[in-house]
């Protein structure tokens, strides 16, 4: 498999991660009664293990762009289905909905941009 395909695996890996989290981890920290919040480790993983994978096969670079990307899509079609699959994020439906907009997204960004580093640091060892 060559680089720009491997680039396009881990792409649509994450957004497929993505959703899983958003899904399942809102249903469960509602059945489990934990907050949701909490899940946010999971996702520091997640750019975490594709920044060190694609610098592994590429540059820092575009798993920068791949990890805001995923951000992007996790701030909104993520945060839209922890939402509709009722998580429990101590806020209501519409104080969640409220939170959906450019401040989020470019929190969320910065959030990945930071665990993008910490990857990329991993593979200089």
């Amino acid at each position: 498999m060559n680089n720009f395909n491997s680039i396009i695996w881990y792409l649509i890996s994450g957004l497929f991660v993505i959703l899983v989290i958003a899904t399942l981890g809102a249903i469960l920290s509602r059945k489990l009664n934990f907050k949701y919040s909490y899940l946010g480790a999971l996702s520091a993983i997640l750019y975490i293990m594709l920044a060190y994978l694609i610098c592994r096969i590429t540059d820092l670079n575009t798993a920068l762009i791949i990890n805001c990307f995923l951000a992007l899509f996790d701030s909104t079609i993520g945060f839209l289905l922890s939402i509709r699959f009722k998580s429990n994020s101590g806020y209501t439906k519409e104080q969640s909905i409220k939170m959906i907009g450019p401040k989020t997204s470019i929190g969320v960004i910065v959030f990945a941009l930071i665990f993008t580093l910490v990857g990329y640091g991993i593979t200089l060892f």
